[in-house]
């Protein structure tokens, strides 16, 4: 299962064919019950055995469950076969869907009566406890792609309707010698203050409501710093973007045609 060795020993064949009283327990488990303590050594008396006391011989790493929105579980590991069943992890350099029919037979040849079911790879069963999140993860994915594209819509359509409303103004500004740069920068600097603001409510309301997103999330904050900055920085691109062209588009009014317009 490739679960980390993170302190002491793992189990020996010996522990497993002579059920040796002893364990490895998970970190959250140490962290929980043995803290500022060094755990190896101690002995803890496990119920599902009749109440037997076992050795601590190793400290293993976390593993969740029950899918990645699951909390972190103390966890006790065996090295004995009689807790009534067993899930069977097998590792193959082949196709590991060839051995479910020798596994069944195997099985069969101990115990006939032992039922066998739910065989699935490893890759099968990550890849089912994801799918929701997976799913909701796409939809999000696809919402915010259709938010981004209204934006750079709503935003290019209120700039050009912005410059088209100051068409008689540009005109007068290039009649009396203004440059095409300052133009464009007067054009840009309005867009991109607009933006600004939008992006900083954006913000705002984005922290307000991260505590509706932390069930969604696996392995970042729902406030994590490096997220927000990309977002802002990708929106406020997007924003300059869509400013350039209509700003681009004002400084080539000829002044003549729009004071004639006007």
């Amino acid at each position: 299962m490739i679960v980390p060795l993170r302190k002491g020993r793992s189990f020996t064949e010996a522990d497993v064919r002579d059920n040796a009283k002893v364990v490895l327990i998970s970190g959250e488990l140490a962290r929980l019950y043995f803290a500022g303590e060094e755990p190896l050594g101690q002995r803890l008396v496990a119920g599902q055995l009749g109440r037997e006391s076992y050795e601590i011989i190793g400290v293993v790493g976390d593993v969740r469950h029950r899918g990645l929105d699951s909390g972190l579980r103390q966890t006790i590991y065996f090295p004995s076969l009689r807790l009534g069943y067993a899930n069977l992890v097998i590792r193959t350099t082949n196709d590991p869907v060839s051995l479910a029919a020798a596994v069944r037979r195997e099985v069969a040849a101990i115990d006939p009566n032992q039922p066998v079911a739910n065989i699935k790879t490893m890759e099968r069963w990550v890849s089912e406890s994801v799918a929701q999140p997976r799913f909701r993860t796409l939809l999000l994915g696809i919402f915010s792609a259709v938010a981004l594209i209204l934006s750079v819509v709503g935003i290019y359509g209120v700039m050009a309707y912005a410059v088209s409303q100051r068409t008689r103004e540009i005109g007068i500004r290039l009649a009396l010698g203004a440059q095409t740069g300052a133009v464009l920068k007067l054009a840009l600097g309005q867009g991109m203050k607009l933006a600004g603001l939008g992006v900083a409510i954006g913000l705002l309301a984005s922290l307000a409501l991260t505590r509706l997103m932390k069930n969604l999330l696996f392995g970042v904050s729902a406030t994590d710093p490096l997220t927000f900055a990309v977002i802002a920085l990708l929106l406020t691109g997007v924003a300059l973007v869509a400013c350039y062209f209509p700003a681009r588009k004002a400084t080539k009014i000829d002044p003549l045609s729009a004071l004639r317009r006007e």
